[in-house]
């Protein structure tokens, strides 16, 4: 929808923006008329840009063999893979963080002429998405440390510069610096800033930790235990001293900042589109420590082993991709768009005319899919919110593909009945109200209705006008 009106403000997109990601978008959007098959294309066209420049980091960071092998693993990774079919930004991010890391590692091997096309690509980078600027900057910071302090000032000048073109455009869009600001902050507080291990505790470690884990399973499969057995070997053996130095910073500060954040500020734990930031340098890790295994193998078995290890790893990524129900599988995408299909057409047994719909804020089925496909339809989003003094955030709602804000849930005198659509999780059952009528539309997913009279019943908590006036209260 962002393709139509892009207002950070009503979360088109959510804070912090986006901005050459969405403006991308619209260019392809004059040829493809589809908004979903414009943000796949981009998908498919850069998931096929990070698997060159995962080979041209391999090459340079070690040896060609390397650069081809890596490049293997990240064709056939089934993060990579699911990422290069989805409308999402991580597959793009991937890119620019491949792309900047080899413009980084041609610096400090001594090629200072690329220091302006790294702070190009880095600030283009945050246009994309607004992090990977900050947690590339690290990397960026250790591969100047021998380019001339005067050089390295002016092209941190043109990193501004270069922010400040979509920057600028982008606050005017939204409204202004104060708009902007809200926005940003409100999804701060409400969403993000007070889910970390510091404030939720040793739970939260776990669940951050594991999801880290697994999503990286996810994209190199279990070229990851040849890569923690390479590294037990190598400290086992007393060999880390022979490491080239600037390999092992080089790789470390490009994936610790962020692994950092992801294990103690956030992660979503149904979201692995976070780890392609630095999955790249996993794929470049992973091939030089196959070589590196075949290579001790070799004095042992009298055979090099590199080529089965190779294939074995590039099988089982594309088995999984393929053929298991892994939430980064060809059926995952597959099963959505069938689940979805069937959500809308359950949806379309209700009147536009005197119906209005709630649904939760599932990230696979949310309001924001019933507002796109089924336009005509007033939806709501009932997640309440609060922060730690007692604010409670707006109420998202749209109808004709155009989003709002409100204290309350607004229903006009021509609304008579409600509509939720639920997702139950673990232990939570429905809610069972008399004079409620509830279809099962798939095995994790309901469609409950009943009148308007019903529907403070339902949510206690909500501030509910009968018969109001639908432009009051609006942002």
């Amino acid at each position: 929808m962002a393709l139509d009106k892009y207002d950070i403000t009503v979360h088109q997109p959510h804070p912090p923006g986006y901005f050459l990601y969405v403006m991308l978008g619209r260019l392809l959007h004059l040829f493809i008329s589809d908004a979903n098959t414009v943000f796949v294309s981009i998908s498919v066209i850069f998931s096929g840009l990070t698997v060159v420049a995962v080979y041209y980091l391999g090459k340079e960071v070690f040896d060609r063999n390397i650069g081809i092998l890596a490049a293997l693993i990240a064709l056939t990774s089934p993060n990579l893979w699911f990422h290069g079919e989805v409308a999402l930004t991580y597959i793009v991010e991937a890119f620019f963080s491949t792309a900047v890391a080899l413009l980084c590692w041609r610096i400090l091997k001594g090629e200072h002429k690329y220091i302006w096309l790294s702070v190009i690509a880095l600030g283009i980078a945050g246009g994309i998405r607004q992090n990977t600027t900050v947690f590339l900057f690290p990397l960026w910071l250790f591969s100047v440390k021998g380019v001339p302090i005067r050089k390295s000032f002016a092209s941190l000048g043109l990193l501004v510069v270069v922010c400040l073109l979509w920057f600028i455009p982008m606050v005017w869009m939204t409204g202004g610096w104060n708009a902007y600001y809200s926005a940003f902050r409100d999804l701060w507080l409400f969403n993000t800033g007070h889910v970390s291990v510091f404030e939720q505790g040793w739970a939260t470690f776990k669940i951050f930790s594991s999801s880290l884990f697994k999503f990286t399973i996810y994209g190199v499969g279990i070229g990851i235990v040849i890569l923690g057995f390479v590294a037990y070997s190598i400290v086992r053996h007393g060999k880390f001293k022979s490491l080239d130095r600037n390999k092992v910073f080089f790789f470390s500060v490009w994936i610790v900042p962020l692994l950092l954040f992801h294990l103690l500020i956030f992660i979503h734990p149904a979201n692995p589109g976070y780890v392609l930031f630095f999955l790249p340098a996993f794929f470049v890790l992973v091939a030089a420590s196959i070589e590196y295994a075949s290579a001790e193998a070799k004095q042992f078995l009298k055979i090099d082993p590199l080529k089965f290890i190779a294939f074995t790893i590039i099988i089982l990524n594309i088995g999984i991709f393929s053929y298991f129900k892994y939430p980064i599988s060809y059926k995952a995408i597959k099963n959505h768009d069938m689940d979805l299909l069937i959500m809308l057409n359950g949806i379309k047994t209700l009147s536009p005319e005197n119906t209005i719909l709630f649904v939760d804020g599932d990230i696979f089925f949310c309001y924001r899919h019933v507002m796109y496909y089924l336009p005509e339809y007033t939806v709501y989003q009932p997640e309440l919110k609060y922060t730690p003094s007692g604010k409670l955030r707006k109420i998202f709602w749209g109808v004709n593909r155009e989003t709002h804000l409100s204290d309350a849930v607004i229903l006009p005198a021509e609304i008579t009945k409600f509509g939720v659509l639920i997702i139950p999780y673990n232990n939570v059952q429905l809610i069972c109200i008399k004079g409620m009528t509830i279809k099962k539309l798939l095995p994790f997913m309901y469609l409950v209705s009943g009148s308007v009279d019903k529907l403070r019943e339902f949510y206690p908590q909500s501030k509910i006008t009968l018969h109001g006036n639908i432009r009051n209260g609006l942002k």
